[in-house]
């Protein structure tokens, strides 16, 4: 798990990012607006970062109200969610390193096995809630089944006083949301895509268990100091191979900023093809620094996958890869039957844009897709240099009719030549 301690205070930029309402670029401006405006006048000291929002045109007042509601409902959950004992049982608890709806993570020693872990717990007031402890036992098995490099390793599972627990791999690092923030909302291409290969083969394994792990976002991607990368979390997967009859028909499984239409629509045969439109939201975002859709609430947003045209990944960063974007657009195709159909073609494609080559399944005509052609068409360095060579002819035309003197009606014929040749 998450070797980096997350801050547990939930600042409204943070909570306003997640909610999709507004960019880490715009948080930050905001921020320094603040700043200020506090050093200019005593009277907006107290100026709030939901103000300065409203005031930059980037929130309405009532998106702002639904930010702090969330921010008040996430801290009282933090204060829920304490555990105040320094150890579990015979593990040692060295820090908190995380929280989610269902417990905490810590870092903590385990003695009998002299080693650094992951401690996941879940909350005791959730003791005897069935469907929680059902899905804490279905990440253990689900998590126990696999082996894989870039996936987190499940060492073992338990009770402790009527508490449950899942000791994991210890990752001493951060999470993908964690690194985009401090790289200032979006990472290089090549880091990017090299993330998303190594969440791949990751998913390749899984699939191939018959898994399906229905959460792909930055949240539930380890990145360690030494560059490993590691997918968690799987606490909502579904086996394929035997269904354990947990999603009921009509329930939604997955994050809203990243979910699959398919999902969306809680369709029962739910398939691989699913992790694939969430990593290729996941790379939209990484590679952008922008979620793939915003609005006001989580259900306008997952509405959004289903109907609405996405923005064009280089009307955000024009200096994408032709390759890169192909890629995005075919994981992001709204019919899973346009999509890559398995991650060893998502792998192959990767290979081949990180190697500066042609994409060799990627043959996408972006008018047919669910992505708006960008607004600004890069030229080809063919069309940029018969432009030049134009404009040479244009001047050089230009200067003899200076040169010669202009007849009454040669002068004329000059200049249209000049724009017909121009054009």
């Amino acid at each position: 798990m998450n070797g980096t301690k997350d801050s547990p205070t939930h600042l409204f930029g943070d909570v306003a990012t997640e909610l999709g309402l507004v960019t880490a670029q715009h948080v930050e401006q905001a921020l320094l607006t603040q700043k200020s405006m506090r050093e200019r006048a005593a009277q907006v000291s107290k100026s709030r970062v939901g103000e300065v929002l409203i005031l930059m045109g980037k929130l309405t007042v009532e998106q702002v109200k639904n930010v702090l509601s969330e921010q008040r409902k996430l801290r009282q959950l933090d204060e829920d969610r304490k555990l105040p004992v320094e150890t579990f049982g015979d593990y040692k608890l060295i820090s908190k390193l995380g929280e989610g709806g269902m417990g905490a993570v810590y870092k903590a020693e385990e003695p009998l096995a002299h080693r650094t872990v992951a401690l996941k717990v879940l909350r005791p007031v959730l003791a005897s809630n069935t469907a929680f402890i059902e899905r804490f036992d279905r990440e253990s098995k689900m998590a126990g089944s696999l082996s894989h490099p870039n996936i987190v390793a499940c060492h073992s599972a338990g009770t402790i006083r009527g508490i449950q627990y899942l000791v994991m791999e210890f990752v001493d690092g951060e999470t993908l949301n964690g690194r985009m923030k401090r790289s200032g909302g979006k990472l290089p291409e090549k880091d990017a895509l090299r993330i998303a290969r190594d969440v791949a083969r990751a998913l390749a394994h899984a699939h191939q268990c018959g898994i399906v792990h229905r959460d792909i976002k930055p949240d539930n991607i380890l990145i360690g100091k030494d560059g490993t990368v590691k997918l968690s979390d799987f606490g909502t997967a579904k086996s394929l191979l035997l269904e354990t009859g947990l999603t009921h028909t009509g329930q939604v499984i997955g994050t809203p900023n990243y979910i699959s239409p398919e999902q969306v629509r809680a369709d029962p045969d739910i398939d691989a093809r699913a992790d694939l439109y969430s990593l290729g939201a996941t790379l939209y975002h990484v590679l952008t620094g922008q979620l793939p859709f915003q609005a006001a609430s989580r259900m306008e947003i997952m509405r959004a996958h289903l109907k609405q045209q996405l923005e064009s990944p280089l009307d955000l960063n024009p200096d994408l890869s032709d390759g890169a974007v192909a890629i995005v657009v075919k994981l992001m195709a709204k019919s899973r039957e346009k999509r890559y159909q398995s991650a060893a073609d998502l792998i192959e494609d990767l290979d081949f844009v990180l190697a500066d080559a042609d994409t060799k399944h990627s043959a996408i005509d972006v008018n047919e897709s669910c992505i708006r052609p960008p607004r600004r068409k890069r030229r080809k360095k063919g069309a940029q240099a018969e432009g030049c060579l134009g404009m040479i002819v244009v001047v050089v035309l230009l200067l003899a009719a200076v040169v010669n003197g202009r007849t009454e009606g040669g002068g004329l014929r000059t200049e249209v030549t000049a724009r017909r040749f121009a054009r």
